[in-house]
């Protein structure tokens, strides 16, 4: 007596399995503003929204990774059941002592095992070619595991073990176009199992009804299962893609506002400088005391022109403390980190509100890249004649050895520029410390002046 007919004899209860498949994940990337690492003294403006964007994409990268996760989990779960449902059906026939009575049934089984390994592969072949989009092999892959599945129909019988793992394989390919393959594969399943249970006489209405509709139901919530995972993954990337797109777009924005107002800040200079400079030079000979009176005149507008420009350009730089703090706050947070912030932006001078502004950035920055924080504090303090900003997290494991970044450096100069100290170090087991000690003065600059 065959494997199939003691699979239609005696069908065999259903358990769960869960094992992880590994499916490349597919390329993404995303935004968030707070992230941003600030530019050292003398960047230009435009950098950080340029920067944001790119701090923005570490976070947006944690979420479509995490989603990423989770759908190729399911879809590894879900094909992986067409390897456990027949171990599923073996154990149960050794339990019961068919494999005892019924000679040839352990080779049987032994022989489906590998046939369900088989198409559990070409299963996840197909789901990664809908996943990465291409159409390459797909109608090779569907004929070669419609034939794996026929053959561990015939081996097991049609039974419910069996139609759970030929449910999840139909699942499979009706997420794949073209749908005339789903079209092609159902027949083939559905009439096999009565076919081979009138071949050896054991069809039994009331037992194919139950599987049946048993059978039916598996298929829909299975294809349900996987149509939502895939579509989970293309939602993701096109939340990227928008993402992306948008800190293009107010990178380019930041920078036609930069050039426009420059325009109209030294258009007009310029155009003065060019018309009273040329003036000079033809009066030189004849009236040397005019031309002096314009060269004059040529020197002012250009002080006036270097004043507007300098004027703007710290515009750009300038950052406001309280914001850059709740900013840094939301973002750690949404990064997984809690963030505790002690002392308010009233405890620091105005004419150091700036830099610390920078630094609380710049710390938050290195949080969310260098890090794998799970805590994070800031503190703002006045400390006899001096401000103290401190910022530290508790996820730098490894920190010790590393060299400072550029954005450290940066910061490092700037707090020397207002007469202040800069450290970055570990703190403790894992954590590390930013620490700034600032001289509490009014009128101590904030970045080098410019020449």
């Amino acid at each position: 007596m065959s494997g199939g007919a003691a699979g239609a004899r005696r069908p065999a209860s259903g358990r769960t399995g869960a094992v992880s498949d590994r499916t490349e994940e597919g390329a993404g990337t995303g935004a968030g503003p707070a992230g941003a690492e600030p530019p050292a003294a003398g960047h230009g403006p435009g950098t950080a929204p340029a920067e944001s964007a790119e701090a923005a994409g570490a976070l947006t990268d944690r979420g479509l990774a995490s989603a990423r996760r989770s759908a190729y989990g399911a879809l590894a779960v879900m094909v992986l059941q067409i390897p456990l449902w027949t171990v599923a059906l073996a154990w149960t026939l050794h339990l019961d002592g068919s494999m005892r009575e019924i000679p040839g049934l352990f080779a049987v089984l032994a022989a489906a095992l590998p046939l369900s390994v088989a198409l559990a592969a070409v299963a996840a072949l197909l789901l990664r070619l809908r996943v990465a989009g291409s159409a390459r092999h797909r109608t090779a892959l569907v004929w070669s595991g419609n034939a794996l599945a026929l053959v561990l129909l015939f081996l097991l019988g049609p039974n419910l073990n069996t139609a759970i793992a030929l449910g999840t394989w139909w699942a499979a390919v009706s997420v794949v176009p073209p749908r005339r393959h789903v079209l092609l594969t159902t027949p083939l399943l559905v009439a096999l199992p009565v076919v081979h249970a009138l071949l050896l006489d054991l069809f039994d209405p009331v037992q194919f009804a139950v599987i049946a509709g048993f059978a039916v139901l598996i298929c829909a919530i299975f294809r349900l299962i996987d149509l939502g995972m895939l579509q989970l993954l293309e939602i993701a990337r096109e939340a990227i893609a928008g993402r992306e797109a948008r800190a293009r777009l107010a990178v380019s924005e930041e920078r036609l506002r930069f050039a426009r107002d420059m325009h109209d800040l030294l258009g007009h200079s310029l155009s003065g400088i060019a018309v009273k400079s040329e003036l000079a030079g033809r009066l030189v000979r004849r009236a040397p005391d005019r031309a002096e009176a314009e060269m004059a005149g040529v020197q002012e507008a250009a002080r006036e022109a270097l004043r507007e420009v300098r004027a703007a350009v710290s515009g750009y730089r300038s950052v406001d403390l309280a914001e850059e703090l709740a900013g840094v706050r939301g973002v750690l947070r949404a990064s997984g980190a809690d963030c505790e912030v002690s002392g308010s932006p009233e405890d620091v001078p105005e004419d150091l509100r700036d830099l610390v502004a920078w630094l609380i950035r710049e710390a938050g920055t290195n949080v969310i890249r260098h890090s794998t924080a799970t805590r994070c504090r800031i503190a703002l303090r006045r400390d006899g004649g001096a401000v103290v900003a401190e910022v530290y997290n508790d996820g730098a494991a490894g920190a010790a050895g590393a060299a400072p970044g550029n954005g450290i450096t940066g910061l490092a100069e700037r707090v020397a520029a207002a007469g202040g100290t800069l450290s970055a170090a570990p703190s403790g087991a894992d954590g590390f410390l930013l620490r700034a000690v600032l001289p509490a003065r009014r009128g101590a600059p904030t970045e080098p002046e410019e020449q």
